[in-house]
């Protein structure tokens, strides 16, 4: 009695394994990520003078050190510091020195990550550890 006991039992673990083995085999596979999704857009670093500003259009003209103009978008994800502290695109005008990071949409727009306009301030030093005591 107890060796067909054993023997049921063997068996059932056996079709159990076989059952959960072929589900796994024919279920679809699943990814994380939507079919749609694109890849991220490289950001380019842009630097040179303000050109232009157009607050309507929401986009700034800069003339780069090669001479060529550019003409990129500012949106409301857009980052704006003048002088290392945060301000708006009403506070770029032309002559100002700018720098920043931009990618070129599908559409072929290129448009600011970033706009840093002026100087950057630099960071505060670290403390320098005191000496110690001269016995």
């Amino acid at each position: 009695m107890k060796s067909i006991a054993k023997i049921c039992l063997v068996l059932m673990t056996a079709l159990t394994m076989a059952a959960s083995t072929t589900q796994a085999q024919t279920a679809p596979a699943t990814t994380n990520t939507p079919a749609t999704a694109k890849p991220k857009a490289k950001s380019v670093k842009y630097a040179g003078t303000i050109a232009s500003v157009d607050a309507t259009a929401k986009t700034i003209t800069v003339t780069l050190a090669s001479g060529d103009s550019q003409t990129i978008k500012v949106t409301s994800r857009t980052r704006i510091h003048k002088d290392g502290e945060a301000a708006t695109l009403a506070d770029a005008a032309a002559g100002d020195k700018v720098q920043g990071y931009e990618h070129k949409e599908d559409a072929g727009d290129w448009v600011a990550g970033s706009v840093n306009i002026g100087l950057m301030k630099p960071k505060a030093a670290a403390a320098a550890p005191a000496a110690p005591a001269s016995k």
